[in-house]
């Protein structure tokens, strides 16, 4: 038997909350070794008319499932794209889940696409945010790759590119700076133009920098979602596994008979 601290199971039960309300329904649910772990916390979702197979969810999500680090792959100067690679099915209750998350991670809806062994979700922001490249050009495709799930997201660095334009201005003029003070047409001022042209210098790459960093976090954060669109899937795929090992079958079809136990569906046994 384990214990949980008073906020993880503030936690778990926020999270399964939430999962009841996003479902609307649940796998058919079956004791399993989770639930003998954790009777209380169980007591208590039970109290809260929690199904339980979203609780095993948000526990299993608690306790962590890890999953390969996704790729950042070199997609030029204006483009970063992020790929990564799960197990699952995008089954309508998975998927509908996966969208919410990256509509969530983009703040924009988005409209979802499907072909063949292709779905992909681009996004369609509204107003004035259909102008900003960053706003406009986020996608995340599902395509399977042999026994995988290939996860990859997209999206435009133009709009952080820009903010490049003032370096090259501070660059240009310090530059002018530079080439007055050693051609001597700064007179008795050369001191000066030399201490102006490395302040300039100076801040013009401090800024660079700056912006080089918002770049690669913005990246990052593409690297963060497709994580964690591979742990919903690899969570999704594990509940149920969990709840996938049962078959119940009416008594009125089979005298004597109220459930089977599915061990190996490749092997059939006859009396």
């Amino acid at each position: 038997m384990a214990n949980l601290k008073d906020d993880e199971i503030r936690r778990i039960v926020n999270r399964a909350t939430m999962f009841q309300k996003f479902y609307g329904a649940s796998f058919q649910q079956s004791v399993n070794k989770l639930e003998e772990q954790y009777p209380h916390l169980f007591e208590i979702t039970d109290s809260l008319n929690l199904q339980r197979s979203f609780v095993i969810e948000a526990l299993l999500e608690h306790q962590g499932i890890p999953v390969e680090e996704p790729m950042v792959l070199e997609a030029g100067f204006n483009n970063a794209e992020v790929v990564g690679f799960s197990s699952g099915d995008l089954n309508p209750e998975t998927l509908k889940e996966l969208r919410a998350h990256i509509e969530y991670h983009f703040n924009t809806v988005g409209e979802l696409k499907h072909r063949n062994n292709k779905t992909s979700w681009k996004a369609m922001p509204k107003g004035l945010a259909r102008f900003i490249s960053s706003q406009n050009s986020p996608e995340v495709g599902f395509e399977l790759s042999g026994n995988a799930l290939k996860i990859s997201a997209k999206q435009s660095m133009k709009t952080v590119n820009k903010f490049y334009l003032p370096s090259l201005g501070g660059l240009f003029g310090g530059f002018m700076m530079f080439a007055g003070t050693v051609m001597g047409k700064m007179g008795s001022d050369e001191v000066a133009g030399m201490i102006g042209f490395m302040v300039i210098l100076g801040i013009t790459f401090l800024y660079t920098r700056v912006i080089y960093k918002q770049k690669k976090k913005r990246k990052s954060h593409l690297g963060d979602l497709v994580e964690q669109l591979q742990q919903i899937l690899k969570r999704r795929q594990k509940v149920g596994g969990l709840h996938s090992d049962k078959i119940s079958i009416p008594d009125n079809e089979y005298d004597g008979v109220d459930e089977i136990e599915i061990k190996d569906t490749k092997k059939v046994s006859t009396d």
